[in-house]
């Protein structure tokens, strides 16, 4: 009897153990992880991609279908508008929902996400993979890292040129002093035989940009964010000679439009397209605009790109991480290491700017966006933000304070003394100093 019933239980193991077996995730023939539908057949499997509409959205979209032709991996690209996009992908992983398994994030909000949780470790996934940072350019691979592990991967590199009006000016300015003097000439305030109404231009709207062109100015000038001890340098003399720089810029000299405190992005590639200003710091990526025969009838032909004056640039990259919550992350992970790989040159082709070096100085590519070259010159002595998981508050600060300076309500002194005392503070009370 005791023999009959080790039998029974023995054959019903065997069953059990068949069962479970058929509801484990099966791989496909080209490597794909698929899963069961409720009748037991096979169902693969599917991501979910957040991008921000544009360049980022358009490529993504474009490049899905091979991958889930290489993959088997459904990918849903979704587009979400560029104003108040980081606002709103921030807002989803702090909630922790899962119906986003790949979130496309700037570098400096991946120490915020990655100390929170939120945002997958991808180090044992690069091992399991046998994957590597070593095909990305190097400011790039240091800026995707919190606490040494590897949270997101570079997919899009930006950095700011000085452009240029080649029918106007011989040789372009290499100093800020030297900046300062040919804006004068084609300021008609001050020269009024300039055929453009102002020298150059400035971002200078409160938010996302604005800090980043001035941080240039003030590198250039010895300034450093931070110290050994990571006590904020803002309110050193570097910082205070820069922002000083600026501000007479716009309200003494007036090279620049009086309205630069509402310019970004394509309030400067407008003023330079259209004849209004002789030269500007502007994004990389705006040169295919200015290239373009049909976009910029009155430059297209009659402009070139330098470093920015004194050398100081600043990077940063739009990166592909996977959410912590997602249901879905190795084939999250799948896909963005092969954007940022196997498909880095289709990517370039597509409209993009990856952080691979070969791909920046492949002939075919080169050939359909020949700024590529200056910005692996330029990228080589790039500098970014740090990646502290305060940083979004600190810029905050920052940007306070050029406003401030901008418009007036305080001395460029006192706006940079109140930012270095606000992110001291901030420090102190997350434990940095102790």
């Amino acid at each position: 009897m005791k023999f009959k019933w080790m039998t029974v239980v023995l054959v019903l193991m065997l069953v059990l153990s068949a069962c479970a077996s058929s509801q484990k995730p099966s791989t496909s023939q080209n490597g794909a992880t698929q899963g069961t539908d409720s009748s037991g057949g096979s169902k693969e499997q599917s991501i979910t991609v957040v991008a921000r509409s544009g360049t980022y959205y358009n490529t993504l979209s474009t490049l899905a279908p091979k991958f889930e032709q290489e993959t088997g991996i459904r990918v849903n690209v979704q587009e979400v508008g560029r104003d108040g996009y980081l606002q709103r992908v921030s807002t989803q992983l702090i909630g922790r929902g899962d119906g986003m398994d790949v979130v496309l994030l700037l570098n400096n909000y991946i120490g915020q996400f990655a100390a929170g949780g939120q945002l997958e470790s991808l180090d044992s996934y690069m091992e399991q993979y046998n994957r590597s940072m070593d095909h990305f350019l190097p400011v790039a691979a240091d800026a995707v890292k919190y606490n040494n592990q590897v949270y997101a991967m570079p997919l899009d590199v930006s950095t700011m040129f000085l452009v240029y009006r080649t029918d106007l000016i011989d040789t372009p300015p290499t100093t800020w002093e030297e900046y300062r003097e040919v804006a004068k000439r084609f300021t008609q305030s001050i020269n009024p035989d300039s055929p453009t109404e102002f020298g150059t231009t400035f971002q200078g709207k409160r938010g996302e940009t604005q800090p980043k062109e001035w941080y240039q100015y003030f590198w250039a000038m010895g300034g450093e964010l931070f110290d050994a001890d990571l006590k904020p340098q803002l309110h050193s003399q570097s910082g205070i000679d820069a922002l000083q720089y600026v501000v007479d810029n716009f309200s003494t000299l007036n090279i620049v439009p009086p309205d630069i405190t509402t310019y970004e992005f394509p309030e400067v590639l407008s003023a330079f397209q259209n004849g209004k200003v002789a030269m500007a710091i502007e994004w990389n990526s705006a040169y295919p605009t200015f290239a373009d025969p049909e976009k910029s009838p009155e430059v297209y032909d009659k402009f070139a790109i330098a470093e920015v004056p004194g050398g100081k640039s600043y990077m940063q990259t739009w990166t592909l991480a996977v959410n912590s919550a997602s249901k879905n992350k190795d084939a999250a992970f799948q896909f963005i290491s092969w954007v940022t790989n196997e498909a880095a040159k289709d990517y370039a082709l597509a409209g993009g700017i990856p952080a691979v070096k070969s791909v920046l100085e492949d002939p075919e590519v080169v050939k359909v966006r020949p700024e590529f070259p200056k910005i692996v010159e330029t990228l080589g002595k790039a500098q970014s933000e740090p990646n502290l998981p305060e940083w979004p508050l600190i810029h905050e600060f920052i940007t306070d304070a050029i406003t401030e300076a901008l418009v007036g309500e305080k001395t460029t002194e006192a706006a940079l003394e109140e930012a270095d005392k606000n992110i001291a503070n901030l420090l102190e009370t997350r434990g940095y100093y102790n």
